[in-house]
């Protein structure tokens, strides 16, 4: 028993670490796309101010539709980005409990042989004792 909650353990802390990492990923993609719609973003305020001020002829109407259509792309995926994450901490977090039970039945389990031991060396104890003191008194009982 006590190798198999040792081994779950460390199974389970290895699936932990294996969805961190997944974790980890999510993030970096998220903030890598969150960057380019700052970017986006950054580059239409240029290009609009430029635009007001220039009063450039061209269709400045369809460059809008395109970044407005990107921008709901990137939105998009931040949000499906964050879904995944909360999924994947959701499922660490039930990890991290599974784990936590395991760790619990181990220390139970080795608090009830600690007890099951001390019980025995009491036992044993006693006995010793039992039987220095018949052994104390058959010798004054002799002397008599």
């Amino acid at each position: 028993m006590k190798n198999a909650l040792a081994t779950l353990s460390r199974i389970e802390k290895f699936n932990i670490n294996e969805q961190r990492k997944i974790l980890v990923a999510l993030q970096e993609q998220q903030d890598e796309i969150i960057t380019q719609l700052q970017n986006l973003n950054t580059q239409f305020a240029k290009d609009k101010e430029c635009q007001r001020q220039n009063q450039l002829m061209g269709d400045f109407g369809a460059y809008v539709k395109k970044y407005l259509q990107t921008k709901e792309n990137f939105e998009t995926q931040i949000a499906a980005l964050e879904q995944q994450i909360e999924q994947v901490r959701d499922l660490i977090a039930d990890m991290f409990k599974e784990q936590k039970t395991y760790e619990i039945i181990d220390e139970n389990r080795q608090k009830r042989a600690q007890h099951e031991e001390d019980l025995k060396l009491q036992k044993q104890l006693d006995e010793i004792g039992t039987n220095s003191y018949i052994k104390h008194h058959e010798e004054t009982d002799m002397g008599e």
